[in-house]
């Protein structure tokens, strides 16, 4: 070690004393302790991420079957209408149809003095295989 280096730590002692060492040396190691946490946050993203866009995933497919269940009902709907108005000269299955999709199902109901219209929609399956695959919705309305 070189007389200079001596000297500045020499005068550092002297002039601040061991108390002001110590801190020195805190600063020191605080600093070494703090770069030593840098890819935490990287880990802990790493980590998380694939969870929240699981999370993301069965939210969009939630969304996507309830829109669907939605849609079925006002097709439902939509077929009761028009066998109430327009009686025996209506096309429930192709109303329901319309609104709900070709590729849904109908079926009609006439009872004795209510028809009832039940429509099965499919649903695009989500990746879990958490939520249904076929969405069925009921409609029922007094024939006149």
């Amino acid at each position: 070690m070189s007389q200079r280096m001596n000297r500045r730590r020499g005068a550092w002692r002297i002039r601040f004393g061991v108390a002001g060492q110590r801190r020195r040396n805190h600063r020191l190691w605080r600093g070494w302790r703090l770069a030593a946490d840098e890819g935490a946050v990287t880990a802990e993203f790493a980590v998380v991420l694939p969870a929240v866009i699981l999370v993301a995933v069965v939210l969009i497919a939630l969304a996507r079957t309830v829109t669907v269940s939605m849609s079925c009902q006002d097709a439902a709907a939509v077929a009761v209408r028009e066998i109430v108005v327009a009686g025996d000269e209506s096309d429930p299955v192709g109303a329901a149809q319309a609104v709900a999709g070709a590729d849904s199902s109908v079926s009609v109901t006439y009872g004795s003095e209510a028809v009832s219209v039940t429509v099965s929609c499919p649903v695009i399956p989500d990746p879990l295989g958490v939520l249904p695959t076929v969405v069925t919705a009921e409609a029922t309305g007094v024939a006149q």
